[in-house]
């Protein structure tokens, strides 16, 4: 059965609604990243739960479904899920693990090197 991603209050109320909210930011992210890549003339790589997340935070985007950071690699970028804490990081290398719908960001430098034998 098909659900409109029109959320009608009874749709809110019921078990339908997260999954259909989930599809609805995934073909929001989708669409926006093809319009994107266009723009950027890079392509766009979807994440999926436990990639490595790694590249330059470019900008943020307002969408329906929230906000996302711009994350560029050398020839591809990806959205996702936009924090705060990123905002310090605009133009620098950034890195992450993603979790579901958060990533879990490693930002600056570590202090530290290799281990030294």
């Amino acid at each position: 059965m098909f659900y409109s991603c029109r959320f009608a209050p009874w749709v809110i109320a019921s078990s339908i609604a997260p999954t259909c909210w989930a599809s609805c930011g995934q073909r929001e992210l989708v669409r926006v990243g093809a319009q994107f890549s266009d723009e950027l003339e890079l392509g766009y790589v979807e994440t999926a739960k436990g990639d490595r997340v790694e590249g330059i935070y470019r900008r943020s985007i307002d969408l329906a479904s929230g906000r996302f950071a711009v994350i560029e690699k050398s020839r591809e970028f990806i959205l996702v899920p936009w924090r705060p804490v990123l905002e310090r990081n605009l133009g620098q290398p950034v890195s992450g693990l993603a979790r579901g719908d958060t990533i879990s960001w490693t930002l600056g430098r570590r202090r530290g090197g290799p281990p030294i034998s």
